[in-house]
């Protein structure tokens, strides 16, 4: 008998799955990396698993239901795939989210170095000390560079410790500062790239935000230090989730991810476009001025490369963060303009026509 009724549930799963590759066309990948193919098997298999408890639904008021197995293991597919296919949505909503553990903080920076992160003595580069990152093997099609303005990420979220002990001496408050070098993929419009053979319970405890309470990473001395001037977010833990989420996919590991990320940062530190945004602190700008002066400096396409993000504070549009679209591959020795990628990636920004660029200081808008 239950020879019988495996059988029969068996014969159910390749009718539907075979009804599911005639209708939708879908095929599992043949070439990529296993994250890449893994991503792809998953929506497969929630496809097949939701056509399978819809047809259930539809049979059951006709008192001939799908085996209770296979509704079973449908079900199992969906909830287990909300874990490995969790939608990234705003990364700005992601970061507003308060810690449930209390950040650590530090009277200087090597205190805070300490503090935030492993010891590091035995991390060697894979080839050089100026470039770890050059021998990364990530399989992905491009990098997106997040860098807020941070002036105006604390007017929407002025309780955040790297808000409360900003300065107008400090480094993120003349310049574009760390939010995340996110990997991401062509073909992947919701953006679900993320979390690289990273364990469950780690993707949900970053979900939950908990990102001080993360596994901590382990960095150079000199990598660690940078980073907390380039992101100050490191006095949230910022650096915990963007590496969970998003460095683990870059094919590198956390010390040349973020040597990568700090390079980049202070790469973009030297531009004209940088020193543009800080001379005009306090003052109300457009978006096509913006992009005309980004075009101006990196040639006339390459504002197609870049996103501006606002905020509305209180009635007042608020330039938050921009989005910068490079190449996967970084030389060590290349200057900013030569980092766009090939590929036609259209723009996702969110200003209006016209916003202001925040001075430092709350409330000072």
């Amino acid at each position: 008998m239950q020879e019988g009724r495996s059988t029969k549930l068996w014969a159910w799963i390749g009718m539907i799955l075979a009804g599911l590759g005639r209708s939708k066309k879908i095929s599992l990948p043949k070439t990529g990396s296993f994250q890449r193919e893994k991503h792809q098997v998953w929506e497969v298999l929630i496809s097949g698993a939701t056509l399978v408890l819809v047809v259930n639904a539809v049979l059951s008021p006709r008192g001939e239901p799908l085996p209770e197995e296979l509704t079973d293991f449908a079900e199992d597919v969906v909830a287990t795939s909300m874990v490995e296919l969790e939608l990234d949505g705003e990364e700005s909503t992601a970061e507003a989210l308060a810690p449930t553990s209390v950040p650590p903080t530090a009277s200087d920076s090597t205190t805070a170095t300490a503090t935030l992160f492993e010891s590091a003595e035995t991390v060697t580069s894979p080839e050089g000390e100026d470039a770890p990152w050059f021998t990364g093997v990530g399989d992905f099609d491009y990098y997106v560079l997040a860098l807020s303005w941070q002036p105006a990420f604390c007017e929407t979220k002025p309780g955040k410790e790297e808000c409360v002990t900003q300065s107008v001496s400090r480094y993120d408050a003349h310049n574009f500062a760390l939010h995340g070098l996110w990997p991401n993929l062509e073909d992947d419009p919701n953006h679900t790239f993320g979390y690289c053979d990273v364990s469950t319970s780690v993707v949900r405890q970053d979900q939950a935000s908990d990102w001080c309470a993360l596994p901590a990473l382990s960095l150079s001395d000199a990598t660690a230090s940078d980073l907390t001037v380039f992101m100050p977010g490191t006095a949230s833990c910022l650096q915990n989730h963007e590496w969970y989420k998003h460095g683990t996919c870059a094919g590198m590991s956390a010390e040349a991810y973020f040597a990568l990320s700090n390079h980049l940062t202070d790469l973009f530190s030297r531009t004209a476009f940088d020193d543009y945004v800080a001379d005009h602190a306090g003052s109300v700008v457009s978006r096509n001025e913006l992009l005309d002066v980004f075009a101006d400096e990196f040639g006339a396409e390459a504002h197609d490369y870049l996103s501006l993000r606002c905020d509305k504070i209180e009635g007042v549009s608020l330039l938050t963060e921009i989005q910068v679209a490079l190449r996967p591959d970084i030389p060590p020795d290349a200057g900013f303009g030569d980092l766009f990628p090939t590929e036609d990636i259209p723009p996702s920004g969110s200003c209006p026509a016209q916003f202001k660029i925040d001075l430092v200081g709350l409330d000072n808008f």
